[in-house]
């Protein structure tokens, strides 16, 4: 999809935007319910750090060849969340910067891309796809942080490439429904072949909006992608 080296600055840029926003939410929010259901702020800024800490475990892997695995296990994902939930603000706050800070600095030093890694859904891949597990996580929740941040922030061919890999993960899982995507500003759509494919219109930025589940466009209700 994209090169390693795009992947790394969009994990740069990803960063330093959700880092931003952070900073700009007062420690009284942590508590309060946040963008995503069942979650609050709180939730969501300890998910981000500790997705960082199980990404540094697949760099770990790709580095060493010794199997490494993101989280034990999805009970084990969970309940880390929840424990990080009830940290005070400021210790999440620290959480969450120093374990991004220290996964930029370890997809830095890695030089075995092609070794293969599995990511918490099972799926084996070369370790081209650990920064952009991590590119999905800070600049999507970078949004849901709730500061003002839209997917019309985003670059371009961040959104086009957002687009073509949640549509080609469901259309490898067969989740449909069939769908076609229409942007006004593109040349081009996205696609989950079938019949009778219900045609969605929007912006590209819109379009991404929907088809990562955050709404926005009238369509078919698609249900989690990760």
């Amino acid at each position: 999809m994209t090169a390693p080296a795009q992947r790394l600055a969009w994990v740069e840029q990803g960063s330093r935007l959700f880092l931003d926003q952070l900073a700009s939410i007062p420690d009284s929010a942590f508590p309060e319910p946040g963008t995503l259901p069942g979650w609050t702020t709180a939730h969501l800024v300890a998910h981000v750090g500790y997705n960082a800490k199980a990404l540094s475990r697949l760099v770990r892997w790709a580095r060493t060849g010794e199997e490494s695995p993101m989280y034990p296990s999805p009970e084990s994902r969970n309940a880390e969340i929840e424990q990080g939930a009830k940290l005070p603000a400021g210790e999440i706050r620290e959480l969450a910067t120093e374990t991004d800070s220290r996964l930029r600095a370890d997809l830095t030093a890695l030089t075995a891309w092609d070794a293969q890694v599995r990511t918490a859904q099972g799926r084996l891949v070369p370790a081209t796809e650990i920064p952009w597990l991590r590119t999905r996580e800070v600049w999507i929740h970078a949004v849901d942080l709730g500061t003002g941040v839209g997917f019309d922030d985003f670059p371009d061919e961040l959104v086009d490439a957002l687009i073509a890999d949640v549509v080609g993960l469901r259309a490898s899982r067969d989740q449909g429904p069939a769908f076609v995507l229409e942007a006004s500003d593109r040349a081009s759509d996205w696609r989950i072949p079938g019949e009778e494919p219900v045609v969605v219109r929007g912006t590209a930025a819109e379009l991404c909006r929907w088809i990562c589940g955050r709404g926005g466009l009238d369509g078919p209700d698609l249900g989690k992608w990760l």
